[in-house]
């Protein structure tokens, strides 16, 4: 992802790149024009610093721990614009409770979903029923997301390091297809670009594995419509948007609204005409968005590897 878009700033070719990158990581060349090494403790003084250097800034974060909201936050601080989700759109969006409470509150189809931790996650169960989903309040990646079908193995799901000692949700687990809608949003309005086929294990714990881009024609489409009703309901949202789908029974739910670069850009920027590097650019310092013309390709994705079909 993080190449990926490097690529495609520098096939742009209008601005001069610097990214971060963990001391950790051995042998890893990115197409920027500046990488700096940080230690992953203590890191946030060293990226203060680079970021009152820069014009504006992309945070490739995830929700963990407050980790995107907060260096957000430092870029506000900073006075430095963002090329995504401003700080308070970080907060309701990574926060899969609050999000799930205001998507519910605008009416959005969303599954039944419980606050829950080690004391009270079994009454909770058992007056929900199952099965259920059982998903940390903030992640990415589907880390410590899994079904649990009967007490016992809810018991062993919050024995995950993840939840353990937290609070957690149960969410009412739909059977369905999964899916996810990638988005461009500005100050005024957002726009759906893509219809993405989500391919996940569904297990004890689930796995995200990639996915395939479906439609990128939506116009009319229930899916991007649901999706684009639900990103225009959170303020702050910029930039690239994913929104997780599941459609059940007919009916299209949103699960949760990333408030980031999602692994979906990685296959559809093979399936544009326009660079999505400056079209997020674009969409969040003019205000502008077209959206690209697409390519007649089928686009299989995940992290490692894209697979024209």
């Amino acid at each position: 992802m993080l190449t990926a878009l490097l690529s495609d700033f520098r096939r742009w070719g209008r601005f001069r790149t610097l990214t971060t990158l963990d001391a950790r990581l051995q042998n890893i060349g990115l197409p920027a024009d500046r990488v700096v090494r940080v230690d992953h403790v203590g890191y946030q003084d060293t990226l203060a610093a680079l970021i009152a250097q820069s014009r504006f800034v992309l945070l490739v974060a995830p929700e963990n721990d407050g980790i995107l909201s907060s260096l957000s936050r430092l870029c506000e601080q900073a006075e430095v614009p963002l090329l995504g989700a401003l700080s308070n759109g970080a907060d309701i969006a990574g926060d899969k409770w609050e999000c799930h409470r205001v998507l519910t509150n605008a009416g959005i189809p969303t599954p039944s979903t419980w606050r829950a931790n080690a004391e009270t996650a079994h009454r909770v169960a058992g007056e929900a029923g199952f099965p259920l989903v059982i998903k940390p309040i903030d992640g990415a990646g589907s880390e410590g997301v899994g079904l649990v079908k009967d007490p016992s193995s809810l018991t062993r799901a919050m024995q995950n390091a993840i939840l353990k000692d937290r609070s957690f949700l149960l969410q009412r687990y739909l059977d369905g297809r999964h899916f996810s809608v990638s988005l461009l949003v500005s100050h005024e309005e957002a726009v759906a670009l893509s219809l993405n086929e989500q391919h996940i294990h569904i297990g004890t714990s689930f796995a995200y594995q990639g996915g395939r881009i479906l439609e990128t024609s939506l116009q009319g489409n229930p899916a991007a419509e649901t999706a684009r009703r639900a990103v225009s309901i959170v303020p702050g949202l910029r930039g690239w948007v994913g929104v997780d789908m599941v459609l059940s029974g007919g009916k299209w739910y949103v699960i949760e609204i990333n408030p980031r670069i999602t692994t979906a850009y990685v296959g559809l920027r093979q399936a544009v005409t326009v660079n999505l590097a400056e079209a997020i650019w674009r969409a969040c310092r003019k205000g502008e968005i077209q959206a690209p013309v697409t390519l007649d390709k089928k686009i299989i994705f995940n992290k490692e590897k894209l697979i024209n079909a």
